[in-house]
């Protein structure tokens, strides 16, 4: 069961309309094997650069429901 927790955060126009199409790239269907919403596109982006900069997280990260999810959606 989620909580209630919230992230909020302020962005320009141009950087929503960036995200909008990075979540319709052809690397982000190929990389989700699907095309994301905005909430497991930012997910994927936070797992990914744990991954890549702080791999001390991964194991910890990989019991994460957000991640969990993330990484089931190539298999479905």
């Amino acid at each position: 069961m989620k909580n209630n927790n919230e992230v909020k955060f302020e962005i320009s126009k141009k950087m929503f309309e960036l995200i909008q199409k990075a979540r319709k790239s052809s690397g982000a269907t190929a990389g989700f094997g699907l095309i994301p919403s905005q909430d497991q596109f930012i997910f994927g982006l936070i797992y990914y650069w744990i991954r890549k900069n702080a791999p001390e997280l991964r194991d910890f990260a990989e019991k994460v429901p957000e991640v969990i999810e993330h990484k089931s959606l190539k298999k479905s």
